[in-house]
């Protein structure tokens, strides 16, 4: 989604890109990463015992995955500028595959050099379910020169 400039988009534009299967790599990887061995992550039998009946993926995994399935184009994008109303509304179970969902929702001129974009991103599991949405909001570049 991050990939023209601020003054080229619209409200109400909509991609969706393509993602890619959680697997337990991902999983133990992010455990490594952040620390978070909690047990409904990395038990089997603590996770069958549980509401979900299986292990599933780290929330901030599943969020965090997001950003590598759209475009951030170096010279377009200038920095993250923030995320609100973050909400996991449904588990991700290792093996899910995930696609992610942007629509532009909020444009905002912070100066002559860049913009705000907010998008309502949501992903979704390979039977549509959305298991995760948030808005997110990139400053772009208004033009090549910065302009």
């Amino acid at each position: 989604m991050f990939d023209k400039y601020f003054d080229e988009y619209e409200i109400g534009e909509q991609r969706v890109f393509p993602g890619y299967t959680i697997t337990e790599s991902h999983v133990v990887g992010f455990a490594g990463i952040v620390g978070d061995h909690y047990p409904l992550h990395m038990n089997a039998e603590y996770a069958r015992s549980s509401r979900f009946g299986q292990r599933i993926a780290h929330g901030f995994l599943v969020l965090s995955a997001s950003s590598g399935m759209f475009p951030l184009v170096p010279g377009i994008v200038v920095a993250f500028y923030g995320m609100d109303d973050v909400r996991f509304l449904a588990p991700t179970f290792l093996g899910d595959t995930l696609d992610c969902e942007h629509e532009v929702i909020g444009l905002r001129a912070k100066d002559v050099r860049a913009g705000v974009v907010s998008v309502r991103q949501t992903l979704r599991n390979q039977r549509g379910e959305a298991v995760c949405v948030a808005t997110l909001h990139i400053l772009i570049a208004r033009g090549p020169d910065g302009t």
